[in-house]
């Protein structure tokens, strides 16, 4: 899935632009590569142009530079739970908006 990844600049207009709104995953990191490093927060949504767009409002995030958005978009809303709670044992982001069930721990492995 780290392949999936696409890749949006810390903007407004660039959220409007290229993110779409079907559900989907996502990754705020600090480094401005084309892989995810420092990564922030992941989280999951039903309409990840409208959340994405939510997120630039957070003063915590802009606080820790939060500089690009890395996200997978068209899934399913399980398909980006699950993949929610995979990128936040990868990553271990100190901000998260993953619940911590059960069922998706033993979905995750």
């Amino acid at each position: 899935m780290k392949e999936d990844l696409n890749r949006t600049r810390w903007s407004r207009l660039s959220v409007r632009m290229n993110v779409p709104r079907s559900p989907g995953v996502f990754l705020v990191a600090a480094g401005a590569g084309l892989l995810p490093e420092g990564v922030l927060m992941v989280g999951s949504a039903a309409n990840l142009r409208e959340r994405m767009l939510e997120l630039l409002e957070v003063k915590e995030l802009h606080a820790r530079s939060a500089r690009v958005i890395h996200w997978v978009a068209d899934l399913t809303t399980e398909q980006a739970r699950l993949a929610e709670r995979l990128f936040v044992r990868r990553y271990d982001p100190p901000l998260s908006s993953a619940p911590r069930t059960r069922y998706l721990d033993i979905l995750a492995g």
